[in-house]
């Protein structure tokens, strides 16, 4: 009978099974992707931000367009950004129950989680791919100040949450096979 394997995996790890670790580069690389992108627009949103309040209180000649333009900023950046999130388990959680959890009780429920995320995900999925075809086809534009064809800041929808289907799919594979250990929570838990 072989040896069992006692070492402990790098987090990282994929166990030595290629497809696994095909999924994850492809998850992390997008997503990282994804992360850059989120950087750049916080980015230019620090900017027309900043060029608004100059003009507003030191040129005293408020922009009306900075507010519509920031909010659909908000919405790229957090579809872009929500898979490296997730990727990187940096998700608010509340761990005050989890973290008296057993481990296979944490590992259950992060699948219970995972599950849940993969549906609003596919449900999301769905929702922007009619909303863009009707935005689209139906030429909807804003009513602010800049009237954007809705079908631009829409468009974020659609690939950020295909990228957090990926990365729930990869965590739920890593679970499935024992890479993973859900976190016990980070704050100690006095006895």
């Amino acid at each position: 009978m072989p040896a069992k394997r006692t070492e402990p995996r790098a987090p990282g790890g994929n166990g030595g099974r290629p497809l696994l670790a095909g999924l994850e580069r492809l998850v992390a690389a997008l997503s990282y992707l994804g992360a850059v992108l989120g950087v750049l627009i916080v980015l230019a949103m620090m900017a027309v931000i900043g060029y608004s309040v100059f003009y507003r209180y030191i040129l005293n000649t408020p922009i009306t367009w900075t507010g519509e333009l920031s909010g659909y900023m908000v919405v790229a950046l957090v579809m872009l950004g929500a898979a490296e999130a997730l990727r990187r388990d940096d998700h608010i959680g509340v761990d005050l129950i989890t973290a008296r959890l057993s481990e296979t009780a944490r590992r259950w429920l992060e699948v219970w989680g995972l599950l849940a995320v993969s549906v609003v995900a596919l449900t999301l999925i769905v929702s922007s791919l009619e909303m863009l075809a009707y935005s689209y086809d139906f030429e909807v534009v804003s009513e602010g100040y800049l009237e954007v064809p809705m079908w631009i800041p829409q468009g974020f929808l659609l690939p950020g949450s295909a990228l957090l289907l990926l990365a729930a799919i990869n965590r739920l594979q890593r679970l499935a096979l024992g890479l993973d250990a859900p976190a016990a929570g980070h704050m100690p838990v006095d006895d």
